[in-house]
Order: structure tokens, then C-alpha cells, then sequence
């Protein structure tokens, strides 16, 4: 069985408000590519500018195949504009889970 797999991709943009709305629009179209489980979008606190994407996705095999179509996929576009630089794209398998036993005050 083929294990989920995590992307974490972490980037500036150029301006923050146009690269959020261009993302929201790019959480919409992935949800129909093969494979997609959930994309968890984050912006750091104390970095304007600076992004980070954990998307899960079924297995390594759907994130390359995504990753491909993407480049290509006109929904895409705007948020791929908005990128001055890459910081980082990988790919995770998980090693361990572990839960909190109490629930978050």
C-alpha cells in the first residue's frame, strides 16, 4: 500500500493580500486533481510575505504528477505571478504520529 505523502512548500511573495487571494483560488481548483487529501495553507507571523503550503496528498506518485500540472494549469497563474522566491519544496513520508491526551486549554 502506497503511504500518504506531505508537501511542504515554504515561499515569499511579492504582495500579501493579491498572493492570499490567489491561493484561495488555487485551494479551489486542486481539490478536483487526483490524488488531492488537503492543503493547509499558513503566512508566518512575524515574516509579511513569507508562506508556507502543507498539502497532503494520496501518495509521492499524485504530488509529482501535480506538481507538473500545475505549472500548466491557468487556475495557477496568478499565484505562481506572486512568488518572488522558493525557499523550499519537499515531499514527506510520516514516521510517527503522536496525539495530545488532553484537549488544548
Amino acid at each position: 500500500m502506497k503511504e500518504p505523502c506531505l508537501e511542504l512548500v515554504v515561499f515569499k511573495v511579492k504582495d500579501t493580500a493579491n498572493a492570499r487571494r490567489a491561493r484561495h483560488a488555487a485551494q479551489d481548483t486542486v481539490r478536483n486533481y487526483e490524488g488531492f487529501i488537503a492543503w493547509t495553507a499558513y503566512e508566518a507571523v512575524e515574516d509579511e510575505g513569507l508562506f508556507a503550503d502543507m498539502v497532503l496528498w494520496r501518495d509521492l506518485e499524485c504530488a509529482k504528477q501535480a506538481s507538473e500540472k500545475i505549472m500548466k494549469d491557468p487556475a495557477f497563474a496568478a499565484i505562481l505571478a506572486e512568488i518572488e522566491g522558493v525557499l523550499t519544496i519537499s515531499h514527506y513520508t510520516a514516521d510517527r504520529v503522536v496525539e495530545a491526551q488532553v484537549a488544548a486549554a
